[in-house]
């Protein structure tokens, strides 16, 4: 098992995959390598929903399963949804989880990758107050025809029954310009579809293609 290999697990909506895709090119570029079974990884992370209990369950199912491993160099990671909603209750219930990270704190995620390098066991990213929530530089698109930008982040409301205040923050925007230029630049590398993507309590995404990003640009 090398040190710097990882497998990365996600479970949810679209949004969820995207910001996998996010962490998966961190991570890539931080000299990291991806495997296809969590027991040949150095670095196990959990990309998680806090929408479907099922999924919240099977989350620390899978933790549950490798606690045997703790201390043996293996490390483990929340991310997403549930890391957010739960915080650092997560090392508790899982003592042998290393990192708690929200979607709103991958853009740091390289520095947070350094803190796990240098010996950190408890490094959390869990701040919702940020301008950087869009500056992913390293997205890993594996898919070659399909691509996933996210236009919009959290939401404003405060619905009884909805978790996405909490788990995504406020919602913030980013500026049609920064849209448009992430979309032509996707089309010219030759992807058919692009799906825009939003998280809010009424609302999801939406689906263009190349034609129609040209055509109202």
């Amino acid at each position: 098992m090398s040190g710097k290999t990882f497998y990365i697990e996600t479970f949810g909506c679209q949004m969820n995959v995207h910001d996998s895709e996010k962490v998966i090119g961190t991570l890539l570029e931080q000299g990291y390598a991806q495997v296809e079974q969590p027991e040949n990884a150095a670095l196990v992370l959990y990309n998680t929903c806090s929408i479907r209990d099922k999924a919240e369950q099977k989350v620390f199912s899978r933790l549950l399963n490798f606690k045997r491993d703790a201390g043996k160099g293996k490390l483990f990671g929340v991310l997403g949804c549930v890391a957010q909603q739960e915080g650092e209750k997560i090392f508790d219930r899982a003592p042998h989880v290393s990192l708690v990270c929200g979607s709103a704190s991958y853009p740091r995620f390289g520095e947070m990758l350094v803190q796990l390098e240098a010996g950190s066991r408890r490094v959390t990213g869990l701040s919702l107050d940020t301008e950087e929530t869009f500056d992913t530089p390293f997205t890993r698109r594996d898919n070659p025809h399909r691509a996933y930008i996210t236009i919009i982040e959290g939401c404003d409301k405060s619905c009884a029954y909805c978790v996405v205040p909490f788990t995504r923050g406020p919602e913030r925007s980013r500026t049609s310009e920064s849209v448009m230029a992430e979309a032509r630049g996707l089309a010219e590398r030759g992807y058919s579809e692009i799906q825009l993507l939003w998280r809010r309590s009424r609302g999801f995404g939406v689906c263009v293609t190349p034609r129609r990003i040209r055509a109202i640009s």
